[in-house]
């Protein structure tokens, strides 16, 4: 074999070489993006995840007042802290006396505990980890108010507004900014601000 062949091999196999490194260079650039884009993909689906879970929390707890407003409707007047005193951060302090999940209560007493009792679970400090022992917080941040507008002529019959509000994960606009409810002394420029306002019919049979 010649030299001049002999060079063209050497030349060859030196570009040739040279080339599969680019190769192996750009797959490792894609491979990499494609990483990226799995990982970002995946974060913002556990924040929207996490968002559609403490709005699903926050309906439950709505109800679940609102059930024991209907069970007891002569405490009505318990029951209606208005939108300018809400629930929050173990506001009612120690449980009231007396314990009514233990005894038979007035109606007003058992509206009082029922607040109570609902405090804590919006506060999460109904359940306590374990391992920690710190409350299981189901929504951050979290204050609610419970409004009751009278129909006329009745005084525990009419519409209850449940208003609860916390704060999202990324900024968003809510109804409070579109000219609904605030529940507390509520900043209508907060952009993290999740609501969630439930409403329902409550008659006391008394009054029929």
């Amino acid at each position: 074999m010649s030299s001049a062949i002999k060079q063209s091999y050497k030349v060859f196999g030196r570009l040739q070489s040279g080339f599969t490194l680019i190769e192996v260079l750009v797959a490792a650039f894609v491979l990499a993006v494609g990483i990226m884009g799995i990982v970002s993909l995946l974060s913002l689906s556990k924040v929207s995840q996490h968002a559609s879970i403490q709005r699903v929390r926050a309906v439950v707890l709505a109800n679940d007042i609102i059930e024991r407003i209907r069970r007891n409707p002569a405490g009505m007047p318990v029951y209606h802290i208005g939108l300018s005193n809400p629930l929050g951060d173990a506001s009612l302090g120690a449980e009231p006396v007396p314990n009514c999940h233990a005894g038979i209560c007035t109606p007003i007493e058992l509206a009082a505990h029922d607040l109570w009792s609902w405090e804590r679970l919006l506060d999460g400090t109904s359940a306590i980890a374990i391992d920690s022992g710190e409350a299981m917080v189901g929504v951050r941040n979290v204050s609610a108010c419970v409004n009751f507008t009278a129909d006329t002529g009745k005084q525990n019959t009419g519409l209850v507004d449940v208003v609860i509000q916390w704060q999202g994960l990324k900024e968003t606009a809510d109804a409070a900014n579109s000219g609904g409810m605030f529940c507390g002394n509520a900043d209508g420029e907060d952009s993290t601000r999740r609501q969630v306002i439930v409403n329902s019919y409550v008659m006391d049979e008394i009054e029929l």
